[in-house]
Parts: structure tokens; C-alpha cells; sequence
């Protein structure tokens, strides 16, 4: 399964700050911007693990029988 890599700049980052209601500057931007797209590029790795027939968490029963 390949997947497009997510990477926030410029005005898609800004966007991003003022959705989250953080008032950064451009210069603050600046040095948030990578760890932003270094979170995204560990969370990228996540969808490349096989999952072959797990069923998804809402699928889970946890009443004891």
C-alpha cells in the first residue's frame, strides 16, 4: 500500500497554527514547522505496517464470557 507523504509548509502550516488557535509568528513557524513534519513522517511509517486480517478496535469485544 503506498501512501503520499504529509508534509505542512508555508501557508498550509499557518493554517494549520490558527485551526489549533495557536497565535505563532512567521519566525516561530519556522522552528515548529520541522517537528511538525517529523511527527507526520514517524505517523507515515504507522501506515506502512501489515496488518493483514486484524480487525480494527471497533471490533473488539470486551465483555468477559
Amino acid at each position: 500500500m503506498s501512501t503520499q507523504s504529509r508534509e505542512l509548509v508555508g501557508e498550509a502550516l499557518a493554517l494549520a497554527a490558527r485551526q489549533a488557535r495557536l497565535d505563532l509568528g512567521p519566525e516561530r513557524l519556522d522552528v515548529v514547522g520541522p517537528m511538525i513534519n517529523g511527527i507526520y513522517a514517524m505517523l507515515d511509517t504507522l501506515d506502512e505496517v501489515p496488518l493483514g486480517e486484524t480487525p480494527p478496535a471497533t471490533a473488539f469485544d470486551a465483555r468477559w464470557e
